[in-house]
């Protein structure tokens, strides 16, 4: 692609601006982009160009390992990753490790995310399940708000909607069992 300004140049930096919603987007080589007085921040950018996602996350984990007075080593049960080994590389081994690193992950998962519950699409292949489990926790969740102001009524309703939908997760299962 070649530069808006020049039309001469390989175009490599990618101007968006958003000014009250309004949306511009420019390509720029850089000569024309160093040209540009609102582009201030160009070479400052340059010493970061060969940093890498994992090299920067390595960054974040040392500064958080440094900050931790005991340095314990903790390994995930079910593929041996040691949570030194993560730090260095940035990559989770499998699936366990979320929980295995649950302590040191959560604090950061929130700062970079805002939540730790994820709100967003859904596999389609365990979609229903999934749908499933997060309507039951909320419905227990309902449930003790209502205990706790003396709600017994709406608790009870509550309560049994909680039962046929365990009762009926339950059944299939055992479908799903008997089918294999």
């Amino acid at each position: 692609m070649l530069c808006e300004k020049c039309k001469k140049n390989e175009a490599k930096i990618h101007l968006i601006k958003l000014i009250n919603r309004e949306r511009t987007e420019t390509w720029l080589c850089e000569t024309c982009a160093k040209e540009i007085s609102e582009i201030s921040l160009i070479s400052s950018l340059a010493p970061i160009e060969g940093a890498s996602f994992q090299n920067i996350l390595n960054g974040y984990f040392q500064v958080l390992n440094n900050n931790k007075k005991e340095k314990i080593e903790i390994i995930c049960k079910n593929c041996g990753l040691t949570y030194s080994q993560f730090t260095s590389s940035g990559q989770l081994g499998c699936g366990s490790c979320y929980d295995s690193f649950s302590e040191f992950l959560r604090p950061m998962i929130k700062r970079i995310h805002g939540d730790l519950e994820h709100i967003g699409k859904i596999p389609n292949k365990s979609g229903n399940e999934f749908i499933e489990i997060k309507r039951i926790k909320k419905l227990k969740e309902e449930l003790q708000k209502c205990i706790s102001v003396e709600e017994y009524e709406n608790a009870a309703i509550i309560r049994d909607e909680i039962k046929i939908l365990e009762n009926c997760k339950e059944v299939r299962s055992k479908n799903e069992e008997l089918d294999r």
